[in-house]
């Protein structure tokens, strides 16, 4: 009944892909939570969602494998012809996980997407208090060591969807 409450919202919403796996089919690696030392995103001790402050690889990978059951989606968007359009994909994309969040708001869920958690205009960790709302964190997908290029590409899922478009990753975890 679960399933099918999270597939019927995922279409709803209109996302353009979904894969179900198991969490034990989730690919953790070292290198891609490595890589957010270098701070590419802004978000690397920024965001209580985002490493360090988001805790140490296995605390991430913990809190995804505690789930049994997953489901990739994915939304396809045009960056425009220099890119120029990401930052409004971006939001759009954003937009579109609320709206999932919101038709799955009272169901044992977790929902992770790209970025960290943009619940708070801005993140308390900037000014060194403590978490407005622990429990409601929204944790990035990359930020807790998931290797999305790989899962998409095993999956059959679009990372690249050529001319300038991407796919923007999220899992539902129930």
């Amino acid at each position: 009944m679960l399933r099918e409450k999270i597939i019927t919202a995922i279409n709803e919403v209109g996302f353009d892909e979904y894969q179900e796996i198991t969490s034990a089919e989730i690919i953790f690696a070292d290198a891609v939570f490595a890589s957010c030392k270098a701070n590419t995103c802004g978000n690397y001790g920024q965001n209580y969602s985002c490493p360090p402050l988001s805790g140490d690889m296995d605390e991430n990978k913990a809190r995804f494998l505690k789930y049994d059951h997953a489901i990739i989606l994915n939304k396809i968007m045009f960056l425009g012809e220099y890119y120029e359009q990401m930052e409004t994909s971006t939001l759009a994309v954003l937009a579109l996980l609320d709206q999932l969040r919101d038709k799955l708001e009272n169901e044992p869920v977790m929902i992770a997407g790209p970025g960290g958690c943009n619940l708070c205009a801005e993140c308390s960790a900037k000014t060194g208090e403590d978490c407005r709302f622990p429990d409601e964190r929204r944790y990035s997908l990359e930020g807790s060591g998931m290797d999305i290029v790989t899962m998409s590409r095993k999956l059959g899922m679009t990372y690249n969807g050529g001319d300038k478009k991407v796919g923007f990753f999220m899992m539902v975890l129930y």
